[in-house]
């Protein structure tokens, strides 16, 4: 019996809860643990509405088995090492190929999370860890990549950016340098009526009824000035919000399982940026303005409309190809990052259909209510430059 059918047949029958049914863009996954706690955890992560906008068609369902198990460097037979290693969010694995020609991927430092993932086709997966403490954790980071490998799949072009649909449902893409504000606008735009989409990376992916910007179900990190200027300090007293979602690189140093307030930051389920600040997320809105951030020390914000050429320029700098942080292909036997090339030139084909703004702020002054009114004059300007 394959190493794959063998954890899956044996939680199949130890199981009582209910499968996780979990949507996301095109992406349909059906979660299955025997572990209550990661079924509460992915939950609230995956805690969304529907998109206004009407998605391409699904993509078959995957499914994803979550269980606790023994030492994965020790008590799994994860078969002969094929050689080649992988690197999945600065965590690197040792690839090796099951009995029945699985690929089997075993966490190469023993001494974090060890874990092991097994996979017959790419598409049903088996995440087995020692420590139960960490299984959500650790299953939330794969279904993220499932779900970016899938946008990428459909051409989707990756930014370190932000995403967000207006009260009024025209949506805003933002990309910026870190600390130029990305987060907290997202946030500001998706309250009030609004819907968060993405916080820290966001993909524009071609449609055909236009581009869609599309998020990744992942925690939302805010600075002790956003949370001062989101008005959320009093409710998160005495609140332990959710860890970083990306505590795997090799130089993150060790945090506590459940960061409280009064860190540097504090990370925020989907979940819990609806119940704390009012904006629910959706996977996906349809971005009618895009924003190119640059924090400067200004009196008052001022935005310029940019050209073809001049938006590629100023948006190439925040697209990932391929982001060092990620995988380059998770559904695909072959990890191999793609060329580059392909990436900028359908940058400059989805930006030639929107208009791309440059705004200069300083977002500690200037990102608070405020910015509804800020993207609305950019949204109907078709002039040069508006401000100071």
């Amino acid at each position: 019996m394959s190493l794959y059918a063998s954890l899956t047949g044996r939680a199949e029958r130890s199981t009582t809860l209910p499968p996780l049914d979990v949507g996301w863009y095109r992406l349909r996954l059906r979660v299955r643990t025997t572990d209550p706690g990661v079924r509460d955890h992915l939950a609230s992560q995956h805690h969304t509405v529907a998109p206004d906008l009407v998605p391409p068609a699904p993509l078959p369902v995957a499914d994803l088995w979550v269980l606790p198990g023994p030492d994965p460097s020790a008590g799994l037979p994860p078969g002969p090492p094929t050689g080649r290693r992988q690197a999945f969010t600065g965590e690197w694995y040792d690839e090796h190929r099951g009995a029945d020609g699985e690929t089997v991927l075993v966490a190469a430092r023993p001494t974090a999370r060890p874990h092991t993932l097994v996979t017959r086709d790419f598409r049903s997966w088996a995440l087995v860890a020692r420590d139960p403490a960490h299984l959500g954790l650790l299953a939330g980071r794969t279904i993220r990549e499932l779900v970016r490998e899938a946008v990428l799949g459909d051409g989707g072009l990756m930014f370190h950016g932000a995403a967000a649909r207006r009260p009024g449902g025209r949506g805003v893409f933002l990309v910026g340098d870190a600390g130029a504000g990305k987060t907290s606008s997202a946030v500001w735009l998706g309250r009030g009526g609004g819907r968060v989409v993405a916080t820290d990376r966001a993909l524009l992916v071609p449609a055909p009824d236009g581009p869609h910007a599309v998020g990744l179900p992942m925690s939302t990190r805010l600075g002790a000035g956003a949370v001062s200027a989101l008005g959320i300090l009093d409710a998160l007293r005495g609140h332990a919000p959710v860890r970083a979602i990306n505590p795997f690189r090799a130089d993150a140093a060790p945090a506590p399982e459940r960061p409280a307030p009064g860190a540097d930051k504090v990370w925020l389920s989907n979940s819990e940026v609806h119940d704390l600040l009012g904006a629910p997320f959706t996977p996906v809105t349809r971005p009618d303005v895009l924003v190119v951030l640059e924090r400067a020390a200004c009196p008052e914000p001022a935005f310029t409309r940019l050209d073809a050429a001049d938006a590629v320029t100023a948006l190439a700098p925040y697209l990932l190809d391929p982001d060092p942080d990620y995988r380059s292909r998770w559904l695909a036997a072959d990890p191999a990052p793609g060329p580059t090339a392909p990436a900028r030139s359908d940058l400059a084909a989805l930006v030639g259909t929107r208009p791309v703004f440059r705004l200069r702020w300083d977002p500690a002054r200037h990102c608070d209510g405020r910015l509804h009114d800020l993207v609305a004059a950019m949204d109907a300007s078709g002039t040069a430059t508006v401000g100071a």
